[in-house]
C-alpha cells in the first residue's frame, strides 16, 4: 500500500514538474516574444527620432553656412562697390585739378566739329580757367562757330555745357564720369576680382 502511494506520489511529483516546466516554457515564450516586440518598437521610434534629429542638425547646419555665405557676399559685393566708387572719385579730383591750359585744350577738343550758334555755361569749380581770348580763338578755328559765355555757372560741377534751343552737349566732368562708370563698372570689377565664380561664396 505504501508503495503504491509513494508510485502515485512519484508520478504525480513528475507531471507537476513536466507541467511547470511546459508552463514556464509558455510563459517564457510569451514573454520574450512580449520583448522583441518591445525591442522592435524601440528600435523603429529610436531610428525615426535618429532620422529627424539628423535632418534637423542638417538643415539648422545648412542654414547656418548659407547665412554666412550671403553675409560674406554682401561684405565682398560693398567692398567692390566702395572700391571702384573710389576709382572714379579718383578720376573727378585728377580732371577737377586740371590746369587752365589743359581745361582750354579740352574746350577746344570738344566745340572743333560744332556748327552753330551756343550758350557756354561753366561749372562752378571750372570758372577762371577758359578765358574769353581762348573762347574767341576757338570761334576762330571752327567755321560757323559762335559761342556766348554765360555769366551763370553750373554748381557745384566742373567742366562746361554747351547749348542751343535744339540741342545740348554735356562735358561737366562729374556727369561724364558717371556716365563711364555706369558703362565700365562690370568690366572694372572682373579685371580688379576675376571672374564672379573665382570669388563668390557659393
Amino acid at each position: 500500500m505504501k508503495a503504491g502511494l509513494q508510485a502515485i506520489t512519484m508520478k504525480i511529483s513528475e507531471d507537476a514538474q513536466k507541467y511547470s516546466q511546459e508552463r514556464y516554457m509558455q510563459i517564457k515564450d510569451a514573454i520574450d516574444g512580449e520583448i522583441d516586440a518591445e525591442n522592435k518598437i524601440y528600435e523603429e521610434e529610436f531610428n525615426k527620432q535618429r532620422e529627424a534629429l539628423k535632418r534637423h542638425n542638417e538643415h539648422e547646419f545648412t542654414r547656418r553656412i548659407e547665412y554666412h555665405r550671403s553675409r560674406l557676399n554682401r561684405e565682398l559685393l560693398l567692398y567692390q562697390h566702395e572700391l571702384t566708387d573710389g576709382i572714379f572719385d579718383m578720376a573727378v579730383a585728377k580732371l577737377r585739378d586740371v590746369s587752365a591750359d589743359e581745361f582750354t585744350v579740352m574746350f577746344k577738343s570738344a566745340v572743333k566739329w560744332l556748327k552753330g550758334s551756343f550758350t557756354l555755361h561753366l561749372g562752378e569749380r571750372s570758372k577762371g580757367k577758359l578765358i574769353n581770348s581762348a573762347i574767341e580763338e576757338a570761334m576762330r578755328e571752327t567755321e560757323g562757330l559762335s559761342i556766348t559765355l554765360s555769366h551763370d555757372t553750373i554748381t557745384g560741377k566742373t567742366g562746361f555745357v554747351l547749348s542751343n534751343d535744339n540741342v545740348e552737349y554735356n562735358n561737366l566732368f562729374e556727369d561724364l564720369i558717371e556716365d563711364v562708370k555706369k558703362d565700365n563698372t562690370a568690366t572694372i570689377m572682373k579685371e580688379v576680382f576675376g571672374n564672379s565664380s573665382d570669388w563668390m561664396f557659393m
